[in-house]
């Protein structure tokens, strides 16, 4: 129950924030459009014609790029707020209001599609539990899909990181799960609930449905690529965020 609780509460505040979140990222944010966007598409390996789960798609922008690299993108989000967003934004892309914790609904989608590739882009941080979404991932892949998420550097970029001294990072808690509320963009107007997980946990979980690694990317950018004196651009070696592919090897 605890889990519903909280998740529950995950939803209203996206509710509340979505669309601020909409008007602030529009079609990627310069951390998205920098760090993110480019690997993803990297361990996409897109050839066009393939269908696409965009998971936790918020206001589409990631959705809308995979589509005009061709391909066929079905996106959901448990917010109904920035799906509103996300069906003005776009054209040719199908959304639709479904939650990555419940296992009766993955199931019910798994029956009536597959996929080439499941994409995960900077959700999974911002939900209190992984398990029914990881355990759907073999009953929504075709046979050579692969599934490619993205999240914040859990060594680098979490609630428990001092950006200090200047130009580094110190961390002061990693190897245990945390639940903290913060706001991840300046002048985001309420906070949200974040769920810091060490990447063992990741890893394994995933591990234990029969998955391996294909793809690893902890990019970093010429700061010029930045905006001046921002965060990262003040620590151009030190990687925010984390991309990674996995697959079913016997596949």
């Amino acid at each position: 129950m605890k889990n519903k609780e909280i998740h529950e509460e995950c939803r209203q505040i996206w509710e509340e924030l979505g669309p601020w979140w909409d008007a602030s990222v529009a079609e990627g944010d310069d951390f998205h459009r920098a760090f993110v966007f480019p690997s993803i598409e990297k361990l996409l390996e897109l050839k066009g014609g393939e269908t696409i789960l965009d998971a936790g798609c918020g206001n589409g922008a990631l959705s809308r790029r995979m589509a005009k690299m061709g391909a066929e993108v079905f996106a959901v989000d448990f917010s109904t707020t920035l799906l509103k967003q996300a069906k003005e934004r776009s054209q040719g892309i199908t959304y639709e209001k479904m939650d990555l914790t419940d296992a009766v609904q993955l199931k019910k989608l798994a029956q009536s599609k597959q996929f080439d590739r499941i994409v995960c882009s900077m959700v999974l941080h911002d939900m209190p539990t992984l398990f029914p979404f990881f355990a759907s991932l073999r009953s929504l892949l075709k046979p050579e899909g692969s599934f490619i998420f993205s999240i914040p550097h859990p060594c680098f970029n979490s609630p428990s990181i001092a950006f200090e001294p200047p130009g580094g990072v110190t961390v002061k808690t990693y190897n245990r799960p945390m639940t903290s509320k913060m706001r991840s963009k300046p002048g985001q107007p309420i906070e949200q609930l974040v769920f810091h997980r060490p990447l063992h946990d990741y890893f394994n979980a995933l591990i234990a449905q029969g998955m391996v690694m294909s793809g690893f990317e902890e990019p970093c950018v010429d700061p010029k690529l930045l905006p001046e004196n921002s965060l990262w651009a003040l620590r151009p070696e030190i990687p925010p965020a984390l991309i990674t592919r996995w697959v079913f090897p016997t596949r």
